[in-house]
């Protein structure tokens, strides 16, 4: 079974006509409609209209298994990210990836005048931000490839995964004027058992407020209560 085809809803949402699936796969039109009847038989992909193809069942039950998923994630990390934003003042994120995008899942307030503002459910660039490159950085491989290949030209996509690289080394983000002017952004990744990429912490706010030790007393903050929440996480068998 090629599994060419269900990266493509990711791509370009749902539902796929035949004639985008062709272009973009460049499988032959006979060998094509094989693979696709392949997929409705699995349940992953079902007919819409003559032609015209949506995610199926089984592809919806593993979103609902992952939104699930997501909740949980949302309630272990709140009181660990409240203790954050009561301490330092300033606005605190939790992100994760939405097919081709990154969608805010929880946000809590900077308690300060001036502050950069998310809301619960905003869908962001999965290119820019600091809340935003951490989960790009961690994907796998081929998730990640696929992403970069499909909105750069080859030489950008060198760089930005050479900057990606430096994020994975470094195990955080710092990222200033990138999404708002003057506004600084420091992420890091919650993993599964090390490895598997479950969601991004951040904290947001003007570069004027977080400079200096405090970007590294930050980021060492965000680190240690990412590993609470994998472990917590991990304890339960969640994931």
């Amino acid at each position: 079974m090629n599994l060419k085809i269900l990266p493509l809803f990711h791509l370009h949402g749902s539902p796929l006509h035949i004639d985008l699936i062709l272009e973009e796969t460049n499988i032959p039109r006979s060998s094509l409609y094989r693979q696709i009847k392949g997929l409705i038989n699995a349940g992953l992909i079902e007919a819409v209209g003559k032609g015209i193809y949506a995610p199926g069942w089984l592809a919806d039950e593993i979103s609902r298994v992952k939104e699930d998923s997501v909740n949980k994630l949302i309630e272990t990390a709140l009181p660990l990210m409240q203790e954050i934003n009561e301490d330092i003042g300033e606005s605190v994120n939790l992100t994760a990836v939405k097919g081709s995008k990154v969608r805010v899942l929880t946000h809590l307030e900077s308690k300060h005048n001036l502050k950069y503002s998310y809301e619960e459910g905003q869908i962001l660039d999965i290119f820019k931000g600091a809340s935003s490159k951490i989960l790009l950085a961690y994907l796998s491989e081929n998730h990640r490839q696929f992403l970069i290949d499909s909105n750069f030209a080859p030489e950008c996509g060198v760089k930005l995964n050479q900057e990606l690289e430096k994020i994975r080394n470094d195990e955080f983000a710092v990222t200033n004027s990138e999404v708002d002017e003057n506004a600084i952004g420091l992420s890091v990744p919650i993993l599964r058992r090390g490895k598997y990429i479950l969601g991004g912490l951040s904290i947001a706010g003007p570069a004027f407020r977080i400079k200096g030790d405090k970007i590294n007393n930050y980021i060492e903050r965000l680190k240690e209560a990412a590993y609470d929440i994998s472990l917590l996480l991990d304890d339960e068998n969640i994931f």
